[in-house]
């Protein structure tokens, strides 16, 4: 399976949240920093594409598993111990996880209406 659809599946309970702006489901979250942080890794250590528009969407998909990973660390820690500094930044980390997985979401589907059509490159 690809690595994006595997954190495909893996990240989907980061968008659920509660009132607070923070992931309901607590009993993912470990779930969710020890599987993406061995995909993080892979595509760490990928090549940079050639071009431009895979250039960027292998950024961003970088940054979208970096924020997933950070928004579930600081909910779990939040969960440990409470403090205001702790729950700003999960809420932080979570609310840029959710955004950058919609636009790359996007970005992904017009990659690959761009490809089918043969615009991509």
């Amino acid at each position: 399976m690809p690595l994006y659809r595997q954190a495909e599946e893996i990240t989907h309970p980061i968008a659920q949240v509660d009132a607070d702006g923070l992931p309901v489901d607590l009993e993912s979250l470990p779930y969710i920093v020890n599987s993406l942080s061995p995909i993080l890794s892979k595509v760490k250590k990928m090549p940079k594409p050639e071009y431009a528009k895979l250039r960027q969407m292998q950024k961003d998909f970088r940054l979208t598993l970096e924020a997933c990973i950070n928004s579930a660390k600081y909910r779990m820690k939040l969960e440990k111990k409470w403090s205001r500094l702790t729950f700003s930044t999960a809420v932080f980390w979570t609310n840029l996880a959710i955004s950058f997985k919609k636009s790359l979401s996007l970005k992904m589907k017009k990659m690959i209406r761009d490809f089918d059509k043969g615009g991509l490159l």
